[in-house]
């Protein structure tokens, strides 16, 4: 198979392709190793390769890393400073993408982009779990509140300022929803923390 035959292949499967899948294409491995050597495809981690980056589209918000971390990690679900930002919820803008994955999954090593594994265990890795279609990859992120309320979880981590930050900026947006952050406040055991500060700002 030529090497404009195998592009093709991408293209058609979004962009990236596992080795499984070349493999039963007859896509033999010396043209990989050729197509990485020439800078036609990029390794993402072991057995994913993708097209160059200026191929991948771009969505409103996400480009072709974040698309790395997602088709590598089907389980990560971006969360914490990744997610803040991603909502406007933080001026603070993360160079490591924030990913949860569930406490017995294997941490992967990814090649083209820099993430921050965390490992959630149930019920607090599946609770607010929202998906975002693109044209090349489904992405997974926690919603607003739930991502609020982790950053208090892991304040310790992230940072307290970062925490607050982003529960102040919520509570001043128009669209919010007080009853599902305190519930959700109360999941994540950090409602003693929250509850005060939406009393004080909006009188709820």
């Amino acid at each position: 198979m030529n090497i404009d035959s195998i592009i093709n292949l991408f293209e058609q499967n979004n962009y990236y392709m596992r080795s499984g899948q070349l493999t039963d294409l007859k896509v033999h491995t010396s043209s990989i190793r050729r197509m990485l050597d020439q800078g036609l495809i990029e390794q993402v981690k072991r057995g994913l390769f993708r097209l160059p980056a200026e191929k991948i589209p771009e969505h409103d918000f996400f480009t072709f890393d974040y698309f790395d971390a997602a088709v590598a990690v089907p389980k990560g679900v971006f969360c914490l400073t990744t997610a803040l930002y991603y909502y406007g919820l933080t001026t603070h803008r993360p160079v490591t993408f924030d990913m949860a994955i569930p406490r017995t999954h294997r941490t992967p090593k990814l090649f083209t982009v820099s993430v921050r594994f965390y490992r959630f265990q149930e019920p607090y890795y599946s609770y607010g779990v929202e998906q975002v279609e693109t044209r090349v990859a489904m992405l997974k992120i926690y919603n607003k509140e739930k991502t609020i309320c982790d950053a208090f979880r892991q304040r310790r981590i992230i940072g307290e300022d970062i925490a607050m930050e982003s529960l102040n900026t919520y509570l001043r947006q128009r669209r919010k929803d007080i009853n599902k952050l305190l519930k959700t406040a109360g999941f994540c055991k950090v409602k003693h923390i929250i509850e005060p500060v939406v009393k004080a700002m909006v009188g709820f």
